[in-house]
Formats: structure tokens, C-alpha cells, sequence
């Protein structure tokens, strides 16, 4: 009970459409982002490594059919826990549209970021969802 109480949201989300091929959930490993830390400088920023070192985890969520359909279960998802999740902003551009979300902690710190983007010329929709210590100026840089 307390491992699903404390699970992120691509957990969530993943559970909410278990068993549909359409959806798929990629893991970036806490290995794998020490890895991406570490490249040379020519390859990456100073303030691109900081904001790494202090992600825990990374899942990207893509769904290649019925984007808005996957897209209004995502929002539906995080609507159903307004303790947990809150609305940060909303975005929209030529070919995309999306929704950041936060869970903060009771003394308001960041845990976890969730990004919706819905891709009107791919028809597809991504969820980023990322946790760690994300304060503004990690979620400023990775929001970019």
C-alpha cells in the first residue's frame, strides 16, 4: 500500500492503461543519468549537469494513436489526485500543446515534474515525468 501511495506518475498512468500495445514507457535509469552527467562539455552545459545530478529518475511516456484520447486520460489521471498534483501551466504552439504538472512536498518543495505534449503533426502524444530535487531553476532549464 505505501509503495503504491508513493509511486510517480508514469506508474500511475502505465497502470491506468495496462495491457494497451499503443502506450509504451521508457525507464532512464539513476546509472544512466550519472552517465549523462558525465559527458565532455563540448556535449552539454554546466547548468544542463547540474540539473541532471539532481534528477533521481526520468520515464517518458509515448502513445502513437488517439493522442487526445491518451492525453485526456494523462490529464484525467492527474486531476483525480489535487493533493498530489498541481496545475503549473499550460502551453501551445504551431504543431504542439501541453500541461506541466508538479508534486510538492508539504514545505513545497518539487519532486516531481510531469510533461504533457501532444504532437498535432506527429499524432502523438509524449509524457516526460521526471523526479528528484527540482527546484526552479532545474525545472526553468528542462522545461526549455
Amino acid at each position: 500500500m505505501s509503495a503504491q501511495r508513493n509511486s510517480d506518475f508514469a506508474s500511475r498512468y502505465m497502470q491506468f492503461v495496462v495491457g494497451d500495445s499503443a502506450v509504451q514507457c521508457t525507464t532512464i535509469s539513476p546509472k544512466m543519468m550519472e552517465q549523462l552527467s558525465l559527458l565532455p562539455d563540448s556535449a552539454r552545459s554546466e547548468s544542463m549537469s547540474q540539473a541532471l545530478q539532481r534528477l533521481k529518475s526520468a520515464r517518458i511516456i509515448t502513445a502513437v494513436s488517439d493522442m487526445e484520447g491518451y492525453y485526456q486520460k494523462a490529464e484525467t489521471l492527474l486531476k483525480k489526485y489535487p493533493q498530489r498534483f498541481k496545475h503549473a501551466e499550460d502551453y501551445s504552439k504551431d504543431n504542439a500543446y501541453g500541461a506541466f504538472y508538479t508534486r510538492n512536498l508539504k514545505n513545497g518543495k518539487v519532486v516531481e515534474l510531469i510533461m504533457l505534449r501532444a504532437d498535432t503533426e506527429a499524432e502523438q502524444l509524449v509524457i516526460v515525468n521526471l523526479t528528484g530535487d527540482l527546484d526552479e531553476i532545474v525545472i526553468s532549464m528542462l522545461s526549455l
